[in-house]
């Protein structure tokens, strides 16, 4: 369940780790005046972005069987 947790979030989590991470670095990079920090942000990013992907994985499956369950029906069998 884990691999597949793994591979099922890694996009969203590479996705969303490197959007807050740019944020982060141009928020970062204005405040200190030093542009040189753009680049710290997104790799900072998506680490923590590689770090949650099993956890969106793990609820994108069971959002998956919850649905699944929902549309066979109750009375199927």
């Amino acid at each position: 369940m884990n691999e597949a947790a793994m591979q099922r979030g890694l996009p969203i989590g590479i996705g969303l780790g490197l959007s807050i991470g740019a944020a982060l670095g141009v928020a970062l990079g204005a405040a200190m005046g030093n542009m040189a920090f753009m680049g710290i942000g997104p790799a900072m990013g998506l680490g923590f972005g590689i770090a949650l992907a099993p956890a969106f994985g793990k609820a994108m499956i069971e959002q998956d069987k919850a649905k699944t369950k929902t549309e066979d029906g109750p009375n199927e069998g």
